[in-house]
């Protein structure tokens, strides 16, 4: 039986891919930890390692600190990478901090 993912389009997506490659968007604070840039939530608390889909994760380096949402898909074969396509700025801040 067939599973309906409401606000997901049914034309174009091949028979038998995963949910988990669905594009999607997350909403946290950028930051990088260990030369890797992360996602955090409001607790700073890690979502996900965030891996860029074009040629360098230099995008990353001017959000760090800022509330931002990203769009893309979770990277398979990982359980907490995800493949980032956009980057958008919601906030100067992460949560209330003030710098």
């Amino acid at each position: 039986m067939a599973a309906r993912v409401a606000g997901q389009p049914s034309q174009g997506a091949p028979a038998g891919k995963s949910a988990a490659a669905a594009p999607r968007s997350l909403t946290g604070c950028m930051d990088e930890q260990f030369g890797q840039y992360v996602l955090l939530d409001g607790h700073m608390v890690k979502i996900a390692g965030l891996q860029y889909a074009g040629t360098s994760n230099d995008i990353f380096a001017k959000f760090v600190g800022h509330e931002v949402q990203i769009k893309g898909t979770k990277s398979p074969g990982s359980k907490a990478t995800f493949t980032v396509t956009g980057v958008v700025q919601i906030a100067d801040i992460c949560g209330g901090q003030s710098k």
